[in-house]
């Protein structure tokens, strides 16, 4: 017998279908003013991808000022995948208490909202507005798609949600994909930090940010591959997911430390570059293009690292924090292993925290290792 969802999933989906509802609306009747004059929206070639994607969007003038609070556009396929989610996260804050018996943190919560409210302004905001006829907008827009928001998103645990949420065997089965071989071989330290390294200076110092600037499509999918390389990325570092991967403390820094030589010669190529990237031209905007992908470059190199510091300062300081109970920091990838050995040669489950206090086990575990030595002998 399934239990009727509580009043915070059904407000969530509620608002959910609301929101959508309107969003259809916006675009029929966005659709409908265009074909009847011709002049919605900001670009010439109107249509359906701007009716989707860049509705009302209208840059008059330098992006100073007020107009960085009210210059807004609506994305109507972003903003239905972040409803979405986050309606399905808040309906998995109200089934935590019914499934465990405990409630959810609220800072998690706040920090996953926080981080679809960034993705929200990345797309619909003044710098989404502007940014294919600014690529200094256009690279706010990158920072807060690939840093900021996954960041956030990753802190509210959502993997660990999921799994509390569910109830069983379906937990079960989502464990096994969640530490499965796939997932497992993405989030893989040296696979995530390649996968940051190629989307970053392949989109920013090939021919593809051309494309990109000047074609709608192709830059919601640029959207989409930032938000989900930087989930990969930062679930190694600020995640504490049920995942495979749990790293050591230095060993997050020292992720961060090689992303953030990433994004510093990312931005003095950019800032050092002889040729613009190619941007669409508005009558309203006198900017020398060569001079706009410069200062690109100098946010990139500026803004990416102090982005990264500000996430390295807050990981010192919540390792200060749970220094005594961390056991990520007491149980590298090497005690990673002996547990893993432990167990297979033992076939004791349970919690590594406790795998040594078992003296049959280790009684067996030892006469392994002695068999080991004297095969050697």
């Amino acid at each position: 017998m399934r239990l009727p969802l509580p009043r915070l999933a059904v407000i969530a989906w509620a608002i959910a279908a609301a929101t959508l509802t309107a969003l259809v609306a916006a675009v029929w009747v966005h659709l409908a003013g265009h074909t009847g004059d011709g002049m919605a929206g900001m670009h010439t070639h109107g249509g359906a991808p701007e009716a989707l994607t860049r509705a009302g969007g209208d840059p008059l003038g330098p992006l100073l000022g007020s107009r960085l609070i009210t210059s807004w556009q609506l994305d109507a396929v972003a903003v239905a995948v972040l409803i979405l989610i986050a309606a399905a996260y808040l309906t998995g804050v109200a089934l935590v208490p019914i499934r465990t018996g405990r409630r959810w943190p609220v800072r998690r919560t706040v920090s996953f909202l926080l981080g679809i409210a960034v993705c929200g302004f990345a797309t619909c905001g003044s710098i989404a507005v502007y940014d294919q006829v600014l690529f200094t907008a256009h690279m706010v827009g990158h920072l807060a798609l690939v840093m900021v928001a996954p960041a956030l998103l990753v802190a509210g645990h959502p993997l660990t949600l999921l799994l509390a949420a569910s109830e069983q065997p379906r937990r079960a089965r989502l464990d096994r994909i969640i530490k499965g071989r796939v997932v497992s071989v993405l989030t893989a330290p040296p696979v995530a930090l390649a996968a940051y390294t190629v989307v970053i200076v392949g989109s920013h110092l090939t021919g593809l940010m051309d494309e990109i600037m000047r074609n709608t499509w192709a830059g919601q999918l640029e959207h989409l591959v930032y938000v989900l390389v930087g989930c990969q990325f930062f679930v190694l570092v600020v995640g504490n997911e049920p995942i495979r991967w749990r790293l050591a403390t230095p060993a997050r820094w020292l992720l961060l430390a090689v992303a953030m030589a990433v994004d510093t010669f990312t931005g003095i190529v950019l800032l050092q570059g002889t040729h613009a990237v190619s941007m669409l031209a508005d009558p309203d905007l006198h900017v020398d293009p060569l001079q706009d992908t410069r200062t690109g470059g100098a946010i990139m190199w500026f803004a990416g690292d102090g982005i990264m510091i500000v996430i390295m300062v807050a990981l010192v300081i919540g390792w200060l924090r749970r220094v005594d109970t961390d056991r990520a920091d007491h149980k590298g990838w090497l005690e990673q292993a002996r547990v893993a050995t432990f167990s297979e040669r033992t076939a004791q489950t349970g919690d590594v925290d406790t795998f040594d206090e078992d003296e049959a086990a280790r009684a067996s575990y030892n006469e392994w290792l002695a068999g080991l030595d004297e095969q050697r002998r």
